[in-house]
């Protein structure tokens, strides 16, 4: 099974595929190479193939590369090869003429795209990052040519750092014009000096406070914005912890279900009971992150799991509002009980399937959890206003030190290279501090439909495989388990 599509995007072609490998469409007969082949180079030359976790399979074609394994925890799709065709030949053409260095291409980002109906939109799922290489980062262009992936992501942020480059502009024609420079002639030398009463000695004593200032501020934000960041990061790495939890507890939970109801081909009534515990698992699964996304009560969340089977006629009806996910986990355990009074299943098995239902529950409970994770409103909006207010005084400096520097040389400021080189480093200094408040928006919910944010439906999908085939059961049983 595909557990994702061919993407366009900054890497030349990406495919997830299952074993064995197919590239560009050609099924190729695989070879064996171990993780730590990979890792150490010895399997060979190319730099084309990112692997996830466990031993898998090379075609004879294409070899390990200078890229570490990416190894994850249960969230991470199981058994598949991520192959990146990058610029080089391909896999018909032989092994790409760059040896095993860090020359080879390499690629920046690795992304999913899954297939079942989204919940934003038409069509397929937009693509989410799963990982990306560090040595392979664009630390200057980011901003320009990804920008959806960056604090930069809309262009207010940067309307709003030009909007205060603007202002600085205008106090600086506008000072000379009113009255503000009482001694000395425009663009007849030096509008200040270092005298208490030199000339203009108002707009030059104004330029000195404000200078203090922005120095004052400087430090004692950067104490108050580190520990922002610092928490803002903290709680994106949190939330999304707790969503890799609750994908192994589905795992867990099915694992569970399907190894403790018996298997019986011939009996329709408990395969059916197996497959509709399996999609309840499931059921709640979604359910959880759809509260996460705000529209577990929603129309639009009934339609998401309806047009991908999660849910059946009565089902909706039967939930509570607002509990949705925990009334699913309730019915799990309401049939398990009656299982267990039909014979079918132990109490034994039961304890522990409500054990199993509970540590599940705990993690479904609120993804987006309000209540012990958000950072204090007047904690946020202090590090706001200390943002707002240094960004101001560093402009307002800027703007009345240009002012003295228009008077100074006249017009011929505008042929200055020092004017133009300080009007961008006003821009780019009130970008970063702006940006790194702006984390706290951008990082905020990671489980929404950007490019940055969780790979529900990829991850999805491979755990939903996983409980529909366990629930059909024998099939995936080995031939020594019924020796």
């Amino acid at each position: 099974m595909a557990i994702g599509r061919t993407k366009h995007l900054d890497l030349k072609d990406l495919h997830l595929v299952r074993r064995p490998c197919e590239i560009d469409g050609a099924p190729k007969k695989p070879a064996r190479a171990t993780r730590s082949a990979l890792l150490t180079g010895t399997a060979g030359d190319t730099a084309v193939t990112v692997y996830w976790r466990r031993q898998m399979e090379l075609p004879k074609t294409t070899t390990a590369n200078p890229l570490r394994a990416q190894r994850g925890g249960d969230d991470d799709p199981s058994n598949v090869a991520v192959h990146v065709n990058m610029d080089g030949p391909s896999p018909a053409q032989g092994p790409p003429a760059c040896g095993f260095a860090p020359k080879c291409p390499m690629p920046k980002l690795v992304t999913s795209q899954g297939k079942a109906t989204p919940l934003f939109g038409d069509g397929l799922p937009p693509p989410h990052i799963l990982t990306y290489d560090p040595h392979r980062m664009w630390n200057t262009l980011a901003p320009f040519v990804a920008r959806d992936v960056t604090v930069c992501m809309n262009m207010r942020v940067w309307a709003k750092d030009i909007g205060f480059v603007g202002l600085a502009l205008l106090i600086m024609l506008v000072l000379p014009n009113i009255g503000a420079f009482p001694d000395g002639e425009f663009g007849g030398g030096n509008a200040c000096d270092a005298s208490v009463n030199g000339p203009n000695s108002e707009v030059c004593q104004l330029n000195d406070v404000l200078q203090s200032s922005k120095t004052e501020f400087r430090f004692l934000i950067a104490f108050i914005l580190s520990g922002y960041v610092g928490m803002t990061i903290g709680l994106w790495r949190t939330r999304r912890q707790n969503y890799a939890s609750l994908c192994g507890n589905a795992r867990n939970l099915n694992i569970q279900i399907a190894s403790f109801l018996p298997i019986d081909k011939s009996d329709d009534g408990l395969m059916q009971t197996r497959r509709t515990l399996g999609r309840w698992v499931m059921l709640a699964f979604e359910l959880a992150v759809l509260k996460a996304r705000g529209h577990m009560d929603s129309e639009l969340g009934r339609e998401y799991l309806e047009s991908n089977g999660h849910i059946v006629a009565g089902e909706w009806e039967a939930m509570i509002p607002g509990d949705r996910h925990s009334s699913v986990f309730w019915w799990i355990q309401h049939k398990m009980v009656a299982l267990e009074k039909q014979g079918l299943v132990s109490v034994h098995f039961v304890t522990q399937t409500a054990t199993a239902v509970s540590s599940m529950r705990a993690q479904a409970n609120d993804l987006m959890s309000s209540l012990d994770r958000d950072q204090p409103f007047c904690y946020a909006s202090l590090c706001g206003l200390l943002v707002q207010s240094n960004l101001l005084i560093m402009t307002v400096w800027k703007g009345v030190m240009w002012s003295t520097w228009f008077w100074t040389f006249g017009n011929d400021i505008f042929i200055q290279p020092k004017f133009y080189t300080d009007v961008l480093t006003l821009y780019a200094w009130n970008v970063s501090y702006a940006s790194l408040y702006n984390l706290g928006y951008v990082l905020h919910n990671p489980f929404g439909e950007r490019r940055l944010d969780v790979a529900h439906e990829t991850i999805g999908e491979g755990i939903r495989k996983l409980s529909i085939e366990l629930m059909e059961g024998e099939s995936h049983l080995p031939p020594s388990s019924k020796a």
